[in-house]
């Protein structure tokens, strides 16, 4: 019997969708690094109010970048995807 070869690339859904679900995964390093690297460089700049308005636009950019990702992602789950063996 001859064994089953498997594919090289996937299909363009397919690997669209796994770069958006990796880019949802980097969303909180990227806020992390957003909301807590200029206080550090700047800290006379981030007093509390200031850090307070920061971390709260920060904290919302997140929730909108990772929402429209998710949002992203559940329409490419519509379309019909290719089947990969990994």
């Amino acid at each position: 019997m001859r064994p089953r070869s498997r594919r090289l690339f996937l299909g363009r859904t397919a690997y669209r969708r796994r770069r958006m679900i990796e880019a949802t995964r980097l969303v909180p390093v990227i806020f992390a690094l957003l909301v807590l690297l200029p206080p550090i460089w700047l800290p006379a700049r981030f007093s509390f109010a200031a850090g307070t308005i920061w971390l709260a636009c920060g904290w919302s950019l997140t929730i909108l970048a990772t929402a429209l990702l998710h949002r992203a992602i559940g329409w490419s789950e519509d379309a019909p995807e290719d089947d990969d063996d990994a």
